[in-house]
């Protein structure tokens, strides 16, 4: 087929990229379909009123990370560094188990609840003794605490006294060298 013969744009000239003649029905059809396709993308806003068990849905979607309500308190299995000046700081998860943040504190949580915090903790600094970091070269004593830290005092970083309101030990070891 010669671009002659093909169809012909608003301004005469050949189109040849067009499939469909650009007439008056054709153009209805497709602001038909137009209108049809954002009827079914918007009809599960219908959905989002005060209904108590909205379901997740394509396309408003409520994960419960952006859309759940937020316990006042979370607590946390972590390592907490102490300083020869008596003074501690949360260790970095990775004297804890290799993986990502999340993998790692779910099976340190675990761990330690089923009452290995002890050998978690002598682990750990273990590796706090043998690893240079820089900041780590001044912890003495490694402890590995399960914290309730509350949520609101924590989103607005005010200060660590604030939002830590308990701290249970579930393991504590001396870091070999120091």
């Amino acid at each position: 087929m010669s671009k002659e013969a093909g169809f012909r744009n608003h301004s005469g000239a050949p189109s040849p990229g067009a499939s469909i003649a650009d007439t008056a029905a054709t153009r209805m059809v497709a602001g038909v379909l137009a209108g049809l396709l954002l009827t079914a993308v918007a009809l599960p806003a219908r959905r989002l009123g005060p209904a108590k068990n909205v379901r997740d849905s394509f396309p408003f979607s409520h994960y419960p990370m952006f859309s759940g309500r937020r316990a006042s308190h979370y607590w946390v299995t972590h390592l907490l560094g102490e300083q020869a000046d008596g003074s501690v700081a949360p260790l970095h998860y990775s004297y804890l188990g290799t993986g990502g943040l999340n993998a790692v504190r779910r099976q340190v949580r675990r761990r330690v609840l089923a009452g290995d915090g002890q050998l978690l903790a002598e682990r750990a600094a273990a590796l706090v003794g043998s690893r240079d970091r820089v900041a780590d070269r001044g912890v003495m004593r490694v402890q590995i605490v399960r914290g309730r830290y509350l949520v609101d005092p924590f989103m607005t970083s005010r200060d660590r006294s604030e939002f830590t309101s308990r701290l249970d030990v579930r393991g504590a070891a001396e870091v070999p060298g120091r």
